[in-house]
């Protein structure tokens, strides 16, 4: 649980400039104090770049996320100050690298890549080298999840660029923070072998790493934050070796205490960077001392970790887990069954997490609204350019009068661009929200047939033994047995009931889900004070209908509400979607002036874009209009879509 704060943290510390003094949590500024600070003066440009960043460490210790507009918001001089001189542009990345950070630690790791990507565009241009940055992240993001294959793939991607790092050291031909990110790759990549047990790869991994960490302490100050950070890092690498692949108790604790003395012995580090380290450290002295029976020290450490802030994906999952296998090392199975139950009901939680992890969509996502911003930011440029030529009018009238034609003139060129990028970004909106919805209803589905075929399966099983034992033992022993066979029976009952009610909710959302994209595109695009509007999907209409056409259907709303605007001048607009065997039919109505043909075949962009739409899935599309209003009908057959699905 503790490896995607690590690598936040880690990723983090590659950039920045130099080391600060370490922050007491209770007597660090807050950043409305920093930005004060440094607009009074009494901060210089790189005192207050430092403060920014150990203060959004310390925010990041204390278990505080932020949603992503706020941040922005927070953040907004730093940004200003990164971006007014070539000589901070280590601010600039520091500044993508909180966004990704932050975004890590919510589980949007889609949004968190996507952040990374432009902090290496910008490391690319400041150093002409290429950096580990997303590969790191995808590789812990893939030994999250247990997909170590995938972990290993992402590794062999990189794997011919990093083993040239020891000979770029030697010829000083690469920055040492771009060199220090190997570990990014190589300590996740050492897990996933040590876990698959390819003990071969894994030294060779190891040995890699020991390389290129040779030449890097002959070149690197050992004050450094990077320095640190790497140094703890690479006897994380061993104690993999000796715990994970090997299983070898003496050497495993050695490389703890290594891990520990390489986390306390330095106290000039910001204590924002050690105290998320200290998760790391704990929750391998946990599996350890849980393993090796040593209970009393497991915990010791349990405790601590449970008043840590829960920043983890699955905290209380796997506090539930440690109690667990404590109470059990004890022999205390009833309250270790107990307490194995509350990991069962957290499976919610995850479910909601997994469902998080939709890692394409939410970059698509996190790209349309970044650049929403930027059109926003650019329009509000454009008002004061605007504002600045009319007061310029008041002494130059002539001139000005020629000049506020040419503005006015490319300023409605580009209103009408933004307006197309505006209309263009809420259709895509929308069709992703219904990718997403349908791959949550999917995993909805997944996980209730796992649940089901898993773990009920395994309690029933354990049932029955627990019924054969209870026959062949003595009354007290197997009046236990009874009373253990009855909360089993119980967890059953729970896990069986929850997989039928996630199974039967992923089932009956579609119709209300679909309706609300409609609702969106007619909001965004029709005011409430002018127009009333009518929206209606019949039940079970979606359940044949695959995803590509649903996303048309959407399409064909956006491009019918679109004529609507420009046209028709109407007051009231009504989508109705309903089955009318054998086919799905979408009407689009509304009241505006049409035209005084009963039947129109006109063949402007926009109806043929909509008639080509539903022509390829094998259906019609037909405009009726006269001088009361127009329709719009497209009609689907449902038998072409169950076959081609």
């Amino acid at each position: 649980m503790q490896r995607k704060t690590l690598t936040c943290l880690f990723i983090s510390m590659l950039t920045a400039v130099a080391p600060t003094t370490a922050l007491i949590a209770d007597e660090s500024p807050t950043i409305q104090q920093l930005d004060a600070q440094w607009k009074q003066g009494e901060l210089s440009t790189r005192e207050y770049t430092r403060a920014v960043n150990d203060w959004i460490n310390l925010e990041f210790t204390a278990g505080v996320h932020f949603h992503r507009d706020t941040l922005i918001q927070r953040l907004s001089t730093f940004r200003e100050l990164a971006w007014s001189a070539d000589s901070l542009s280590a601010s600039r990345i520091n500044y993508y690298i909180n966004l990704s950070n932050n975004a890590n630690y919510g589980n949007r790791e889609g949004e968190g890549i996507y952040f990374l990507e432009k902090a290496e565009q910008e490391i690319l241009a400041a150093h002409g080298e290429k950096p580990l940055l997303v590969a790191g992240r995808k590789c812990n993001m893939y030994v999250d999840k247990r997909n170590y294959k995938k972990v290993v793939a992402t590794y062999n991607e990189e794997r011919d660029y990093i083993e040239q790092f020891p000979e770029l050291l030697q010829s000083k031909a690469i920055n040492l923070n771009i060199a220090a990110s190997f570990i990014n790759v190589l300590n996740p990549t050492a897990i996933a072998y040590a876990t698959l047990g390819d003990t071969t790869s894994l030294n060779e991994t190891i040995a890699l790493a020991e390389a290129i960490y040779s030449e890097l302490e002959k070149q690197m100050k050992p004050t450094s934050h990077t320095a640190f950070t790497v140094h703890f890092y690479m006897k994380n690498l061993y104690y993999h070796k000796y715990f994970t692949a090997e299983h070898h108790q003496q050497k495993s604790l050695d490389a703890l205490n290594t891990m520990r003395t390489a986390l306390y012995t330095d106290t000039t580090i910001a204590a924002g960077l050690v105290g998320q380290l200290v998760p790391v450290l704990e929750t391998k002295l946990i599996d350890y001392f849980l393993t090796y029976k040593q209970n009393d020290s497991a915990a010791f450490y349990i405790a601590k970790l449970k008043a840590t802030p829960g920043v983890f994906t699955d905290h209380d999952f796997a506090l539930s887990r440690f109690e667990s296998e404590l109470l059990a090392n004890q022999g205390k199975y009833q309250l270790a069954f107990e307490r194995a139950t509350d990991a069962v009901h957290d499976i919610d939680s995850i479910q909601s997490i997994l469902i998080n992890d939709i890692d394409e969509l939410l970059y698509a996502h996190t790209e349309a609204e970044f650049n929403r911003q930027a059109l926003q930011t650019a329009e509000q440029e454009k008002g004061r350019r605007t504002a600045w030529l009319i007061a310029v009018s008041v002494f130059a009238v002539a001139a000005v009068a020629i000049v506020y034609l040419i503005i006015r003139r490319r300023e409605k060129k580009t209103q009408a661009q933004i307006e197309n990028l505006n209309n263009a970004a809420n259709i895509q909106i929308a069709a992703m929200e219904e990718i997403k919805t349908q791959a949550v209803r999917d995993e909805q589905k997944r996980l209730a047939r796992d649940l089901h075929d898993g773990l009920s399966s395994t309690l029933a099983g354990a049932k029955l033994q627990l019924e054969l034992l209870a026959l062949d033992s003595v009354p007290k022993t197997a009046g236990i047995l009874t009373d253990i066979q009855n909360q089993i029976e119980q967890a059953y009952t729970i896990a069986r009931g929850k997989s039928h009610q996630w199974y039967d909710m992923a089932d009956g959302s579609a119709e209300a889900d679909f309706a609300q994209r409609i609702q969106q595109l007619l909001d965004s695009a029709l005011a409430d004070g002018h127009y009333t509007k009518e929206i209606h999907v019949d039940d079970d209409t979606l359940s044949h209908l695959p995803l590509d056409a649903r996303i048309d259907l959407l399409r064909i709303v956006q491009e019918a509400i679109t004529n609507t605007l420009k046209h028709a001048n109407a007051r009231h607009v009504a989508v109705l979607l309903y089955r009318e065997d054998p086919a799905v039919v979408l009407s689009v109505a509304d009241d505006g002036k049409g035209t005084k043909s009963k039947n129109t075949s006109r063949t402007g962009i926009g109806v043929q874009s909509m008639r080509d739409r539903a022509e390829q899935h094998g259906g019609t599309l037909r405009v009726e209009s006269n001088p009361n209003g127009t329709q719009i009908t497209a009609s689907i057959p449902l038998a072409l879509q169950i076959a081609a699905s």
